[in-house]
């Protein structure tokens, strides 16, 4: 009897696949990952020193007791800005786990972005195989990987928060689905964590998904009300159990992520908009031309102005190969309905792009400003994609595991000289940080209180590019003297001595939160000058003065929200998944 080696094969590839989705994708994922194990960083990368500086700064306020924090220390030129304001704040919280057992800064955001590509592949494993099956979601899932996108995130941008957004759309998705479909309580509380993840990992992701998950919701209860797999259900009593559900589920990610979006809501305003929305970063120059989403150019240089960017923004061009074959597969009604709905997403936000859509998006300028580029977009296209390339496997179903291994295949070959980082020496320190904001403009930030132009140094700079001590207050009267015992991430003692009362003024933005005291007494602060530093009246005599950037009413209601949620999320998980164990019931 002949050995067929194509049989062998293929039973091989189906005992892995039945063996674990997890090894399966993490062995795809290597591809793309490998170099992240490489020695250093890709520093070229548009954000690649963004991410360890910011992650420097953020460790430096977490040993300094700041909980949570929210002021980046070094920020314009050692003023400081209140940085986690405004930036969500999973990466980092994750980020500087690695860094506290033991991973240098560089190691930690590394360690971040492999964990958000793999995590992504497997939350669209989740949800593509929920729907499509077991085959067609480990097609999807790498799909997703490989992406072009996906890649240009990775190694191109390095663009870290919105990497880590990438995990969140399947899984809010599976969780809605499984919700609606099936009406089970211990939904709930996994929809309402998914939701909030997005919110906490990148705000502006949020605000562009928050429509798309809207979308799916409505078409979930369009397709069903159907019958789960246990009764038939009245219809009826159905929709209304599911709208409580869902609605709860969007209420409590609110109130997970309340920490995060309260003060945002609140304080913001306290915050110089116009050099994060105007200029160069006004959405209304950043449309693309239709042929940049189809041209298998790879750069790694930055976006222009009026589709000259100089780097990649393509869809992909086997990803939409695999889409027009999902389109006319054979499937199953609710696989088919699929298939329609991310079609058409793929179709309106690619005219989303486009300078045609430009007038749509006038009647939210104020709230799309903040997302900048038109073409992060292309994260929902490239969800959608992801999934109709699982999708283009019931086009293959009577060789449903040689279709598999096939599209896979295909896929990783195409994208793989896309996952090429561009490594330079790179020294990640405070001098070095300081030497980045004077020569690239970076890491700069204005509030409210300053009247004059942006600064292009401070006393601080030559502290910080020698090594020494910094020395963060000086007295504006001739009769007091004024010691920077310690400045750290989130507080500056100084010791002042002074005969007569004194003001001290201190190198540092003026911001809500910010608390002076001797001892437990309060003393008097304002913003000064044209860069609105702080201003401290402080008594005569010989005194320790301790400032300390601590949370406003805004930022505490926000934190007790969060946690009331929290509380509830446990215990409702717990009280269903108790119930599932005891009866299989919820």
């Amino acid at each position: 009897m002949k050995h067929n080696p194509s049989s062998s094969v293929l039973r091989l590839s189906s005992f892995v696949v039945r063996l674990s989705p997890f090894v399966f994708l993490l062995t795809f994922c290597a591809f793309a990952l490998m170099p992240l194990t490489a020695p250093g960083y890709f520093s070229r990368a548009h954000d690649a020193r963004h991410s360890v500086y910011f992650l420097r700064m953020f460790d430096a306020a977490l040993r300094d007791g700041a909980w949570y924090p929210r002021w980046a220390a070094d920020m314009t030129f050692g003023y400081g800005y209140p940085l986690w304001l405004i930036l969500a704040p999973i990466p980092f919280f994750v980020g500087e786990a690695f860094h506290l057992i033991g991973f240098d800064f560089v190691s930690a955001v590394k360690i971040v972005d492999g964990l958000a590509v793999f995590g992504s592949a497997l939350t669209m494993y989740l949800f593509a195989a929920r729907v499509l099956g077991k085959h067609a979601g480990l097609v999807a899932a790498v799909a997703y990987v490989y992406v072009p996108y996906h890649l240009v995130d990775l190694y191109v941008r390095a663009a870290q928060a919105e990497l880590v957004a990438f995990v969140f759309p399947p899984l809010i998705f599976w969780a809605f689905h499984e919700l609606i479909t099936t009406c089970r309580a211990r939904y709930v509380p996994l929809a309402a964590l998914a939701y909030a993840g997005l919110i906490l990992s990148h705000i502006s992701m949020a605000v562009i998904f928050t429509p798309v998950i809207g979308l799916y919701l409505l078409f979930l209860f369009i397709a069903r009300p159907m019958t789960d797999d246990r009764r038939p259900l009245d219809v009826s009593r159905f929709t209304l159990h599911v709208s409580l559900f869902t609605l709860f589920s969007l209420l409590l990610a609110l109130g997970l992520s309340a920490i995060f979006w309260l003060p945002v809501l609140f304080e913001q305003r306290y915050l110089t908009s116009d050099p994060f929305i105007g200029g160069f970063f006004n959405y209304r120059k950043h449309f693309l031309n239709a042929q940049q989403l189809f041209s298998p150019f790879w750069g790694y240089g930055y976006a222009g102005e009026y589709g000259t960017d100089q780097f990649s923004l393509q869809l992909g061009l086997v990803p939409l190969l695999l889409a027009f074959v999902a389109l006319f597969a054979r499937t199953q009604d609710e696989v088919c309905a699929h298939i329609v709905l991310f079609a058409s997403i793929v179709v309106v936000m690619v005219l989303a792009m486009l300078p045609i859509a430009a007038p749509l998006w006038e009647p939210f300028a104020t709230i799309i400003a903040f997302v900048q580029f038109p073409w992060r977009l292309l994260i929902v296209t490239a969800f959608a994609l992801a999934f109709l390339s699982g999708a283009a496997l019931h086009a293959f179903s009577e060789e449903t595991r040689v279709a598999m291994w096939a599209i896979v295949l295909l896929i990783v070959v195409v994208s793989y000289p896309y996952t090429q980082p561009q490594h330079t020496e790179a020294v990640f320190s405070l001098p070095a940080q300081m030497e980045f904001e004077l020569k690239e403009g970076e890491l700069l930030g204005d509030t409210v209180w300053m009247t004059g132009d942006r600064p292009k140094d401070s006393p601080l700079v030559e502290q910080y590019l020698n090594g020494e001590p910094l020395r963060k207050a000086i007295a504006l009267d001739e009769h007091a003297r004024v010691e920077t015992l310690r400045s750290e991430g989130h507080s500056t003692k100084l010791r002042v001595e002074s005969d007569a009362p004194a003001r001290v003024l201190v190198y540092t933005r003026y911001f809500p939160g910010w608390i002076a005291r001797i001892e437990q007494q309060h003393l008097k602060i304002e913003p000064y000058g044209e860069q609105g530093l702080i201003l401290v009246h402080v008594p005569a005599g010989s005194h320790i003065v301790t400032l300390r950037f601590e949370d406003t009413p805004i930022r505490q209601i926000g934190a007790l929200v969060s946690l009331v949620a929290l509380l509830v999320t446990l215990g409702w998980l717990g009280w269903t998944w108790h119930w599932q164990n005891r009866k299989g019931l919820v």
